[in-house]
């Protein structure tokens, strides 16, 4: 491992975040100090500055760091005095419940869920692609509708990804086992392509087995039911964050290489701060994408009680 490699690695450890935080405590006695899930602060920090000035952000690494570093502190005496948010996603695991301190836990999957709204998509039409709903009505309604459009059959294209997914988890929590699958080694276009035109699946429940030999098995009874349980849910708040993000970000990039391009649906080029879309990350979206991200009521009474 390359030594930046190890630097990069080592700052994601409980620890190391643990120790910035004691470190941090007599120069900053009365500041809220925040620990969070690798790059979510992008989201949480504009939130909570509309609530104080006064805070600290501490990047702790995954979901499990910041409950590692949240038991270094709770079980230390001395940091009772301090103000304290921790800020974690629910994914697909049972909730933590109540805690004191208390932990903010996403009322959805994770904070990439908040960004994926209809109404959010609506914000970036107007705010970052500049269409009046009012002069431009037409291509305005025609690229809302086509956003709800393909995400309804995104959402059914990765539905059974999902339902199986959640059923691992739900198995390695109530057996204590390893589920033997990581999605983040299952890249997007394994499993979807995108089109300004329609969605195509490109998976089945095979293609899963096969990419992941060492996934525990799943019977098909309870595949079936959590698939059609998650048939009639909220599925854009459910379904994992990340995918969610991605569809986002791969409908931005064809609706601006078409405005560039083709003009098959948009006309005229889109005026947008990052030319035609095709360096755009899920990282640059969360980060230019926050302002117009949903704020659940759960995380503005949070933020009120830390803060007091």
């Amino acid at each position: 491992m390359m030594y930046i490699d190890e630097l990069r690695e080592s700052r994601n450890k409980p620890q190391v975040a643990y120790q910035e935080f004691a470190l941090s405590t007599s120069e900053r006695p009365n500041h809220l100090f925040c620990f969070f899930e690798g790059k979510d602060n992008s989201y949480y920090v504009p939130r909570i500055k509309n609530v104080t000035t006064d805070y600290y952000p501490v990047k702790c690494g995954n979901k499990s760091a910041v409950l590692a570093v949240y038991a270094l502190i709770v079980n230390n005496p001395e940091y009772k005095k301090y103000k304290l948010g921790f800020f974690i996603d629910r994914d697909f695991n049972q909730s933590i419940g109540v805690k004191t301190p208390p932990i903010f836990e996403t009322p959805c999957y994770s904070i990439e869920n908040l960004y994926v709204s209809l109404s959010v998509f609506n914000e970036i039409l107007t705010n970052e692609f500049h269409l009046s709903a009012t002069t431009d009505k037409q291509l305005f309604g025609t690229l809302l509708k086509l956003y709800e459009d393909r995400q309804k059959e995104f959402h059914s294209a990765v539905l059974l990804l999902n339902a199986w997914y959640a059923c691992l988890i739900e198995k390695k929590e109530r057996d204590s086992v390893e589920i033997g699958v990581t999605l983040n080694d299952l890249k997007f276009n394994q499993i979807v392509e995108i089109k300004l035109d329609n969605v195509i699946q490109k998976y089945d429940i095979e293609n899963l087995k096969a990419i992941f030999p060492n996934a525990i098995e799943i019977d098909e009874v309870t595949l079936n039911q959590k698939f059609n349980l998650f048939k009639s849910i909220e599925q854009h708040k459910v379904f994992r964050g990340k995918y969610e993000m991605e569809f986002l970000l791969q409908i931005i990039k064809k609706i601006l290489s078409d405005s560039y391009s083709s003009h098959s649906v948009v006309p005229t080029k889109i005026r947008f701060s990052f030319g035609n879309g095709s360096t755009l990350s899920q990282e640059q979206l969360l980060n230019i994408f926050s302002t117009y991200a949903e704020t659940p009521q759960e995380l503005k009474d949070y933020l009120q009680r830390v803060t007091q």
